[in-house]
C-alpha cells in the first residue's frame, strides 16, 4: 500500500470523515473527487494560522494584505494554559493537558 498514493489519500479522507473505505467507494465519483480535493485543500493550510500560501502570493491571485491579525480570547485556551502552569517536573515527560467536557456542570445548567 505504501506505493499506492491514491489509496493512501482515499484512506486519509476516510479517516477525516470517520467512515470505512467501502462506504467511501459507494459515493459517486463526483462526491469522492470533491472530498479528496477538499482534503488536499485543507492540508495546505498553515497549522498555526489557518491561511494558505497562495492567499498571500500576488503572482497566484493572492494579496499581500489578504488577512489582518485580530486578538481574540478563548476561554478554553485560557483554562488549558492555567492548567499547564501547574505541571511540575514530577509529572514527568509526555504529560499534556486535555480538555474534557464537564458534563455535571452542563447538566445542572440545562435544568
Amino acid at each position: 500500500m505504501g506505493a499506492d498514493r491514491g489509496l493512501a489519500l482515499e484512506l486519509d479522507v476516510c479517516a477525516a470523515y470517520r467512515i470505512r473505505h467501502s462506504e467511501f467507494l459507494r459515493w459517486s465519483e463526483d462526491d469522492r473527487n470533491k472530498a479528496i480535493w477538499h482534503h488536499i485543500w485543507k492540508r495546505q493550510e498553515c497549522k498555526s494560522c489557518g491561511t494558505r500560501e497562495e492567499e498571500w502570493d500576488e503572482s497566484r491571485g493572492g494579496h499581500r494584505w489578504a488577512y489582518v491579525a485580530e486578538k481574540r480570547r478563548c476561554r478554553g485556551c485560557e483554562v488549558r494554559e492555567q492548567a499547564e502552569e501547574t505541571r511540575t517536573a514530577e509529572d514527568g515527560r509526555g504529560v499534556h493537558i486535555v480538555m474534557i467536557r464537564n458534563e455535571e456542570v452542563l447538566r445542572r445548567a440545562d435544568s
